[in-house]
């Protein structure tokens, strides 16, 4: 495949009524009305590569990476004839979905052309770190990462996404040392809330309960669910778990959240109250968790018996991604119950 950031020509402008109905629905995480949605505008000669960008996204909800794909590559084909900052998004879309497909390999050609055009973009750097990292390429991977700290110094969540990376590819003992340079370079000017996060990461659990205490009833979810699961790794589930509803209950309901609760209950043996929270959270739709909530709510229906849901939940799920091979295993076990 050649660089993505290829371009077509203008579409000419019509009423987007459709198109604004599907990026409704999309926000909503109605995927398939959207992509209902999506098909008017299109027939309607409403703006093609808005049109086939908002179906890419709509097919990254439902976890399907392959017409995602075929509809990110169709919006840069109808793209203006310089490139802009929706052209640059949709690429990064598509590099995404090259990434959820385990094509590292394209998905660098992406974030390499990205870079030669615009040379201090972070994101790019640290996305094609990533993309070589899984790729067994530690230096390169090493380098990027390296070009994206150097631009944005001072971003503690650069440097802790970097480690978990890392870590995920086997080179978490390497990812600490960047931590450690972090916190050292940043000692005076970070808040107690992040020296507790780079803690956690540090695998200090104590020091960085006592740091992220005083945020049990803070509104930063990030800072919770770190919190939670420092309790958890302190092996004290019982308040591992009343950080996450004490968050739930003085915020917006959070699908993350949800999910972190149900798998701490699900280490309490509390299959029915974790099924509960699953529940919860795949209500909301987020189509960032929805793949994980869905797959935990199939694992807690097994451990309370009810195998015929379990089942009906699999064969839903499977639908849905089809490439997983994981589920397709616990597929397998079901088939036997």
């Amino acid at each position: 495949m050649g660089m993505a950031l290829l371009v077509g020509g203008c579409t000419q402008k019509v009423e987007n009524t459709n198109l604004l109905e599907g990026m409704n629905l999309v926000e909503q995480y109605d995927f398939q009305g959207a992509l209902a949605s999506f098909d008017a505008a299109l027939l309607n000669k409403e703006d093609a590569e808005l049109c086939y960008r908002g179906q890419g996204i709509a097919y990254m909800g439902l976890g399907n990476y392959a017409d995602a794909e075929t509809a990110f590559l169709k919006s840069i084909e109808n793209a203006q004839s310089t490139p802009t900052q929706l052209l640059y998004d949709t690429n990064y879309y598509l590099a995404s979905v090259y990434m959820k497909q385990g094509r590292y390999a394209d998905a660098e050609k992406i974030y390499s052309a990205i870079i030669a055009l615009k040379k201090k973009d972070k994101d790019a750097y640290y996305l094609r770190a990533c993309a070589r990292l899984y790729q067994n390429r530690y230096d390169e991977a090493v380098a990027d990462f390296e070009s994206a700290f150097k631009l944005d110094s001072d971003d503690i969540g650069l440097v802790t996404d970097a480690y978990v990376e890392m870590q995920a590819a086997g080179f978490g003992e390497q990812g600490k040392t960047y931590i450690r340079e972090f916190m050292e370079k940043n000692q005076k000017a970070l808040d107690d809330g992040e020296k507790g996060v780079i803690y956690y990461y540090l695998e200090d659990y104590e020091t960085a309960r006592r740091l992220l205490d005083p945020f049990v009833n803070g509104k930063d979810v990030k800072l919770c669910i770190i919190l939670g699961q420092t309790y958890e790794k302190l092996d004290i589930m019982d308040y591992a778990a009343v950080v996450y509803e004490t968050y739930l209950s003085g915020n917006e309901p959070n699908a993350a959240v949800y999910n972190s609760l149900g798998i701490c209950l699900m280490h309490q043996e509390k299959y029915t109250q974790a099924l509960d929270k699953f529940e919860s959270g795949i209500a909301m739709g987020d189509s960032d968790y929805l793949q994980e909530l869905m797959y935990n709510r199939i694992v807690a229906n097994e451990y309370i018996g009810n195998f015929a849901q379990a089942k009906t939940q699999m064969e839903e799920y499977l639908q849905i991604y089809p490439d997983d091979e994981k589920a397709k295993k616990e597929n397998e076990f079901l088939k036997t119950r």
